[in-house]
């Protein structure tokens, strides 16, 4: 087994127990939000949540994938580039406030949704604080510290948030809560950071002019990623009403908790990728082969199976009110497996410095998402009476557009045929789990998910998609878990027998 290899599966091996366990808690929050506040309250928040996100890229500045790049190639240099990129934050938040209260004042929002959009906002000071501390840990490729912050700030959030929901409490609590958690998670990261690397914060002013120059690169990327996966809530913000944005808001909150599992393999590969481009370029081909073949593996199985269950899974999560959103959710499922690509794509480029052709592929990506809403959300509500289709389906044309503009700018002989027929192989393999599954999608929901799993693994299997290697690293990666959960395990009963 390769170094890389290891290194890699160590990294997913820490982040996937506690990754787990978040997606578990935003599901769970997910599911609770909908079904005590209503769909207009729901359209309300993740309208504040699109408008915040978009200005997070201006505070950010690209910084993140700056910190990440630098601090791996340069553990050194984290106390000065963490002090320097805090300050740097604060000071394009002050603005971002600036700009979104001028926004408002000129949209004419309702007071209700002035007041929850400056409640996000504040949060996402926090958060931004966050990503920051989280960029440096990430460098430091020490994975198990984001994941140990990442679930305490997942718990404050979910259950406190559930708790003040059954209170009857209404939008404006459920903000105040995002901000509690977000303090939780920073205040824990800085706690690991002091005492696990004695890291003290410096703040270099020169420093900062040369950091926001080399990050303004990546901040084109960021905003256009960030545009271009809000503006369709903004657009149907002006479109249709509130309600439609709480239809499609649910079905996109739920697809946003399945991307789980390619954040985590990007999350232990990036600083990997970052790396091997300057020290060992010629074992890029085989990382590269291997994560796009995994990305694959999954993405199809998640996207196909959730178009068979949409409709179901949104009334049983969400309620009869929120079924407009199943039709949604089934053209996710389509977008979902061009997304997983994407983000393998998009992450490849950064890594090897060539961030400025992925920037003008995600600048034009967005540049026609904002055309293809205008068509197709009018479009979609005359025809079914639910625009919210036509945000998806606007994700469909630009998603699959992107997949197809990243494999054409790879370096040549990066993916070879040998992709080509996995890849063959594992469609084949959906599109059969797709067939079986068809014939159960009226049954109880647990039904056809089992005989999707059953089918999908069993060809898998049978055809031999998985190399030898690979189900070696998988079966140890399985044991390493196995063992970590079995040793907690002693050691919580050790603790209760004491």
């Amino acid at each position: 087994m390769s170094r890389n290899s290891k290194t890699i599966f160590k990294n997913i091996g820490a982040l996937m127990g506690s990754q787990a366990i978040t997606w578990l808690l935003t599901l769970l929050l997910t599911i609770f939000l909908p079904r005590y506040l209503g769909a207009a309250a729901v359209g309300q928040l993740y309208l504040g949540i699109s408008i915040w996100m978009i200005m997070g890229v201006f505070m950010a500045f690209g910084m993140d994938t700056f910190l990440i790049k630098a601090i791996a190639r340069d553990p050194d240099r984290a106390p000065e580039l963490l002090g320097t990129t805090l300050v740097v934050r604060t000071l394009l938040s002050i603005l971002s406030f600036g700009i979104v209260a001028l926004y408002a004042h000129l949209v004419r929002y309702p007071i209700e949704t002035l007041y929850i959009i400056y409640l996000v906002g504040v949060a996402q000071l926090l958060w931004q604080w966050v990503a920051a501390c989280e960029a440096v840990l990430q460098g430091l490729e020490t994975m198990e510290h984001i994941s140990v912050a990442r679930v305490a700030g997942k718990v404050i959030n979910t259950f406190l948030g559930i708790t003040v929901l059954l209170l009857g409490y209404g939008i404006y609590t459920i903000g105040i809560v995002g901000i509690i958690a977000a303090l939780g998670n920073l205040l824990l990261l800085f706690i690991i950071l002091g005492r696990r690397y004695h890291l003290r914060f410096k703040v270099a002013p020169r420093r900062a002019v040369t950091m926001v120059k080399t990050s303004a690169s990546y901040l084109t990327i960021a905003l256009s990623l960030v545009f271009y996966n809000q503006v369709d809530v903004i657009i149907i913000s002006f479109l249709v009403d509130e309600q439609t944005i709480g239809w499609y808001s649910a079905s996109d909150r739920l697809f946003s908790t399945l991307l789980f599992v390619p954040t985590i393999i990007i999350i232990a590969i990036f600083p990997m990728l970052a790396r091997t481009h300057t020290d060992d370029p010629t074992a890029m081909p085989q990382i590269m082969r291997r994560n796009f073949d995994m990305m694959f593996l999954i993405s199809v199985p998640i996207g196909l199976g959730l178009m068979i269950v949409a409709d179901p899974l949104v009334v049983l999560l969400f309620g009869a009110e929120f079924a407009p959103s199943g039709p949604v959710l089934a053209v996710m499922g389509i977008v979902l497996i061009f997304t997983y690509l994407n983000i393998l794509l998009g992450k490849f480029m950064l890594a090897t410095d060539r961030q400025n052709i992925w920037t003008v592929v995600m600048v034009t990506a967005t540049v026609l998402t904002v055309p293809l809403d205008l068509l197709f959300i009018p479009w979609c509500r005359q025809m079914f009476a639910n625009g919210a289709i036509g945000g998806a389906l606007s994700y469909v044309v630009t998603e699959s557009g992107m997949v197809l503009a990243g494999l054409l700018l790879l370096p040549r002989g990066l993916l070879g045929w040998a992709n080509v027929r996995t890849g063959a192989l594992i469609m084949l393999s959906g599109l059969a789990m797709v067939g079986a599954t068809w014939w159960f999608r009226d049954a109880f929901l647990v039904v056809p998910i089992l005989v999707g799993a059953v089918t999908y693994i069993g060809l898998i299997l049978l055809l031999r998609v998985i190399s030898s290697e690979d189900r070696a690293l998988l079966t140890q990666l399985a044991r390493q878990m196995l063992q970590r959960v079995r040793r907690r395990n002693r050691e919580t009963a050790s603790v209760g027998g004491a």
